[in-house]
């Protein structure tokens, strides 16, 4: 598990350090360095899935642009630093050096940097892969899911080796355009039973993929069920829906049920599938969700989380943010387990984060302006407070 995150000169981090844990989010006001912070780790792994002994800063999981787009406007020095700690004992630091080149889409890894923040240090990328491949961030026990991801689509595309070997959701940039394959290989596979056992429905007996994704996304759309099929004559997958009722509906298009249950399809998926130990990062996992579906889902976070997955999650909904506060006072996270980090920017629009202090029962210890708190601002304001 990644148990701290060291940021130095990328975007609008200077010197960001964040503590990790198996739960970690991240929230606060828009362009503050939530998204960047991500950006941090897929670029890691995308260089290393290149096998390029640098930060490739162009796909397929992101896309950042030149190095002038990477370096911050407030460097001190032309190093873009990245450390990460997997525990006190195993810590890996990445210096990347512009080297004055600005206009380059790749940036050369180098040893023996020093910078304010690390020392003289030496980078270890790609000195063994054997090694960094023990690591999630590295590996397939790994899943990335972005804002924009497909939705509202009878049919999704097949990719065999990605799907059956890698075991991914997404060919590029989390877009989750393989879902439907994935759950139609892994949806009924019987070496595929979920493991995670904190994340079994309570209402559903069966440990199947497909089961248990249905039995989630019941809580989004009640009734809802779907069936999954290669069509023969194709190279694609469809997703069918429907609604079990005292008339039941039958095959249903995306298009003719809500938004948000295929929108949130990809990110169940990701959590019930996902091993301990392994890493998951989900942007926005609230997207065109009701309030009850975001609180609902929140919880299945959380005992993901709690089952020993490690789970970055960037949000903006209260809701998301409330529900776990409601899985620590009902025992469903450990506050341990959930590190909280709000963002801001300074005067000189330098990424700031506040890591937010929880009880026992859930309450915030340590409330920032801006967290949360819209409601009860224009609550105040409708009673003439």
């Amino acid at each position: 598990m990644i148990t701290k995150l060291k940021i130095f000169n990328f975007k609008s981090h200077i010197a960001t350090e964040l503590n990790m844990g198996f739960l970690t989010v991240l929230t606060g006001i828009n362009s503050s360095g939530k998204t960047s912070v991500i950006q941090s780790l897929l670029l890691l792994r995308q260089s290393e899935k290149k096998g390029r002994p640098g930060l490739d800063l162009n796909k397929p999981l992101c896309d950042i642009g030149k190095s002038k787009d990477a370096i911050s406007r407030f460097a001190v020095n032309d190093v873009i630093t990245f450390a990460i700690e997997f525990g006190e004992n195993d810590k890996h630091v990445w210096n990347f050096d512009l080297d004055k080149s600005y206009n380059s889409t790749f940036i050369p890894l180098v040893t023996n940097a020093g910078n304010p923040l690390f020392g003289s240090i030496s980078s270890p990328l790609l000195e063994n892969k054997n090694s960094l491949k023990q690591l999630h961030l590295f590996n397939n026990n790994f899943q990335y899911l972005s804002a924009s991801r497909w939705a509202n689509r009878n049919s999704y595309p097949m990719d065999t080796y990605v799907v059956e070997t890698e075991k991914q959701l997404s060919l590029e940039y989390g877009q989750g355009e393989l879902v439907a394959h994935f759950l139609e290989y892994y949806g009924n596979h019987r070496s595929f039973d979920i493991c995670l056992e904190k994340s079994l429905h309570p209402n559903c007996p069966s440990k199947k993929l497909l089961d248990q994704t249905i039995a989630w996304e019941n809580e989004i759309s009640p009734r809802i069920t779907m069936t999954v099929r290669k069509r023969a004559d194709a190279e694609d997958v469809v997703v069918e829906y429907g609604y079990n009722a005292r008339t039941n509906i039958r095959e249903l298009r995306a298009e003719n049920v809500g938004f948000g249950i295929s929108y949130s399809l990809p990110v169940i998926i990701a959590l019930l599938s996902a091993l301990p130990g392994g890493l998951v990062i989900i942007e926005n996992p609230e997207a065109h969700l009701h309030p009850r579906g975001q609180s609902k889902l929140a919880e299945l976070i959380a005992l993901t989380a709690q089952s020993g997955v490690q789970i970055i999650l960037e949000t903006h909904s209260d809701h998301i943010f409330n529900g776990l506060r409601k899985c620590i006072a009902a025992k469903k996270i450990d506050t341990n387990n959930l590190k909280i980090h709000f963002f801001e920017l300074n005067e000189d629009n330098v990424s700031v984060n506040t890591e937010i202090q929880f009880s026992e029962t859930g309450r915030v210890l340590n409330y920032k302006n801006g967290l949360f708190d819209q409601f009860d601002e224009d609550l105040d304001i409708l009673l003439g407070l």
